[in-house]
């Protein structure tokens, strides 16, 4: 049995995610529009960024039980879907209930770089944890959890409930 590349499992776990996300309290989107398909595709994305940094962060603070083998893969996989954040804001567009600012499209080129800097804190992670395992990687978390917080403070408007 073919064993399924990392990009088609990816694009699986997107698809279910997005299907997921249109019954999951969501803001009602249009999917059949450019805009709408970029919306359902960000939060599938985010929804993948979150839950990996869940777990990376729980085991990198000791919250969790390690498992080098769920840390590495965890590590790995926010490498691979951090690189896929931009395209969920292309075309411009935001839906009624979207948390997205404007700011993201009038400074696109700041946008780009915050996603750019997780997208390099990711990868730096994987390659620690390659090359020395969880111990190499553990320090890195921080930093990389903290390049989330950067976008977000700047490009997300609060949650009505924070």
């Amino acid at each position: 049995m073919k064993k399924p590349s990392a990009a088609s499992t990816i694009a699986s776990v997107l698809s279910v995610l997005a299907l997921s996300a249109c019954g999951s309290g969501a803001p009602e989107v249009d999917t059949t529009t450019p805009e709408g398909q970029a919306y359902v595709f960000r939060e599938s994305v985010m929804t993948i960024l979150a839950a990996k940094m869940t777990t990376i962060g729980g085991m990198a603070r000791e919250e969790i039980p390690l498992d080098e083998a769920v840390f590495t893969k965890s590590v790995n996989d926010l490498a691979a879907v951090s690189g896929m954040l931009p395209e969920g804001f292309m075309p411009e567009g935001m839906p009624p209930g979207s948390r997205a600012l404007p700011e993201i499209w009038s400074n696109w080129a700041d946008f780009q770089q915050k996603a750019a800097d997780l997208q390099n804190a990711a990868q730096g992670l994987a390659d620690a944890v390659e090359t020395g395992g969880f111990a190499a990687a553990q320090g890195l978390v921080q930093s990389t959890a903290g390049t989330c917080g950067g976008c977000h403070r700047t490009y997300r408007a609060p949650d009505e409930e924070e």
